[in-house]
C-alpha cells in the first residue's frame, strides 16, 4: 500500500497556478483582434484579446465588462468570442469595435465583405512559381491579405517578422490585381505587382504577371505565375 501511495505522489499532475485576475491586463499593451477571415453578411468572425510584448499573452475576453460597435447591425456575441454579421449589414462598410477592460478602451476596425462572390481575406501560401526559368530560392510561405485592402508578404515567417507591405486593390470582374508597397524589413529589387488574379474555388488563388521577389537574376519581364493556396 505505501508502495502505491508512493507512486501516485511521484506521478500525480502538478498544480496549476492561477490565473492572473483580469485588472493584471490592465495595461498600455492590451489590444483586441478580429481574425483576418472574410467577415459576410450573415456570418461570423472571431475575436480575440491579446496583452505583453508583440500580443503574446491570450487575455480571456470575459475580462472585458463593456464591447460597442459602429454598426448596429454588427454584434458582439453573448460570450465574447465572435463577431456576429446581421444579413442587413452593408458589404464594404468599414465597423469598428471596441472593448473596455478596466481603465483600457481598446479598438479594432474590420470591413464588411461581399455576400458572395471571391475574397481576397486571408491567409494564402504559395504551392507554385513559374518565372519561364529560375524561380526565387525560397517560396512565398505567408501572403496575408487584410479585410481592409491591406496586403503583407512573408517569405519566411518568424514571429511576427513581414518582408513588406502596403495596400491591394483587386478586382474581380475583371480579373485584375495591383499592390502598392509603402514600407518593409526587407523589400526586394524589381518587384512586379500589377497582374491578372483569379480565385479558383474557396481556397486556390493564382497570379499572373506579378514578382514578389527573390530571384538571383533579373526578374523576367513579363513576370511570373504564382499559385497559392488559402490556409
Amino acid at each position: 500500500m505505501l508502495e502505491l501511495l508512493l507512486a501516485a505522489t511521484l506521478f500525480a499532475a502538478p498544480a496549476q497556478e492561477d490565473e492572473p485576475p483580469c485588472e493584471a491586463y490592465d495595461s498600455e499593451d492590451l489590444t483586441i483582434g478580429i481574425a483576418i477571415a472574410p467577415g459576410r453578411p450573415g456570418g461570423e468572425v472571431p475575436l480575440h484579446a491579446n496583452d505583453g510584448l508583440h500580443g503574446i499573452i491570450a487575455v480571456p475576453l470575459t475580462c472585458f465588462s463593456r464591447w460597442t460597435s459602429s454598426d448596429p447591425a454588427v454584434t458582439v456575441a453573448p460570450e465574447r468570442r465572435r463577431i456576429v454579421i446581421g444579413r442587413d449589414a452593408t458589404p464594404g462598410e468599414d465597423v469598428e469595435i471596441t472593448g473596455t477592460l478596466g481603465s483600457r478602451t481598446v479598438r479594432a476596425r474590420f470591413r464588411i465583405a461581399p455576400a458572395e462572390g471571391p475574397v481576397l481575406t486571408g491567409f494564402w501560401s504559395q504551392t507554385s512559381v513559374d518565372c519561364g526559368g529560375p524561380v526565387p530560392r525560397d517560396p512565398l510561405r505567408e501572403l496575408r491579405f487584410n479585410s481592409d485592402g491591406r496586403f503583407a508578404v512573408t517569405f519566411v515567417p518568424f514571429e511576427v517578422r513581414q518582408d513588406y507591405w502596403g495596400s491591394v486593390e483587386f478586382n474581380p470582374v475583371a480579373g485584375r490585381i495591383g499592390f502598392a508597397v509603402e514600407r518593409g524589413n526587407t523589400v526586394p529589387p524589381g518587384l512586379m505587382l500589377k497582374g491578372s488574379a483569379r480565385i479558383e474555388g474557396d481556397d486556390q488563388l493564382a497570379l499572373d504577371g506579378v514578382y514578389f521577389g527573390g530571384l538571383d537574376v533579373a526578374p523576367p519581364a513579363g513576370g511570373c505565375r504564382y499559385v497559392f493556396r488559402k490556409r
